[in-house]
């Protein structure tokens, strides 16, 4: 069974690697709709998207899901950033580090325009990351087109003159989905590999976008029980947070100042960007906001919707 992480609305804002690497970065300029970089390769305008080094918070929405536990949820999402933390670069550590930093409480109905409006930054100094980094189930609707194909959606907000992100939270179909918490899955193929989903999401979490190997993590479509990082995740992670890293620049539009500097806001899919900028993979809606960037880029699409 594939499903395929389709972008909904320009999510998949990339950044060409070199000849040798698959992987593809999400940026700040949102790519044509339909853009599919295995057959055109990654999208390269825009600056690439990437969190300052250090340690990056995320959380599970507290009332979790009918499906899957708080508890269970809260697992599977650990191991699927641990997937990316533990990642060598020629034998030593990410230049970052995404750690659980427990339950979120997130307003009831918190989804779709409900979240964005919940988790929006006016300017890049009001953006928090502990409070809106967070993983939250949508039991009740997919609020999304493609509702049937979708599986997951990731926000990205960024700073557009540097590609800086301030915040990031994904959204599960688990309305027109059944999940799986067990890894590997049910053979019978009926219910949805979370841990599988979480993975791809958290790449987009990182800033990146569909990857052209097919065989990576980040390629987009789904496969059940992939949950291990191929060579070119690797390569793609340690190309964007090198061990020791230093921050990117904060000058500019996204630039953290006392009175904070101007947000942008856009809506497509990666996983899910001065101007603050939205990116959601997987979403064909886009909103403009000051300052801030949203990026989608956790959209599933089954084998009937190919091309994504």
């Amino acid at each position: 069974m594939r499903v395929a992480f389709a972008s909904l609305a320009a999510l998949l804002l990339l950044i060409r690697p070199s000849p040798a690497d698959a992987y593809c970065r999400t940026t700040t300029l949102k790519a044509p709709a339909g853009y599919d970089p295995a057959v055109s390769g990654c999208w390269t305008q825009g600056v690439p998207l990437a969190w300052p080094a250090g340690r990056i918070p995320y959380g599970l929405g507290s009332a979790a899901s009918e499906q899957v536990s708080l508890a269970d949820a809260t697992r599977v999402a650990d191991l699927a950033f641990s997937a990316w933390n533990e990642a060598r670069c020629d034998g030593k550590s990410l230049g970052i580090d995404a750690y659980d930093e427990g339950a979120v409480s997130v307003p009831d109905g918190g989804s779709g325009d409900a979240l964005a409006a919940w988790s929006s930054c006016s300017d890049s100094s009001s953006c928090d990351p502990h409070a809106h980094d967070v993983i939250v189930f949508d039991d009740g609707a997919w609020p999304y087109n493609d509702a049937a194909n979708t599986l997951a959606l990731t926000t990205v907000t960024f700073g557009v003159d540097d590609g800086r992100i301030f915040e990031a939270y994904t959204e599960v179909n688990s309305a027109q989905h059944k999940l799986t918490a067990a890894e590997p899955p049910p053979a019978n193929g009926v219910a949805i590999d979370l841990q599988a989903i979480l993975t791809h999401e958290a790449g987009h979490f990182l800033g990146l976008a569909h990857a052209t190997d097919t065989n990576a993590i980040m390629y987009a479509y789904y496969h059940p029980g992939a949950v291990h990082l191929t060579a070119d995740d690797v390569a793609a992670i340690c190309a964007v947070y090198p061990p020791q890293a230093p921050a990117p620049p904060t000058s500019g539009g996204c630039a953290c100042t006392a009175g904070g500097a101007p947000l942008g806001t856009a809506g497509w899919s990666a996983g899910a960007l001065a101007a603050l900028g939205l990116i959601r993979r997987s979403s064909t809606r886009s909103r403009s906001a000051p300052g801030r960037a949203g990026a989608r880029d956790v959209a599933c699409r089954s084998p009937r919707s190919w091309p994504p």
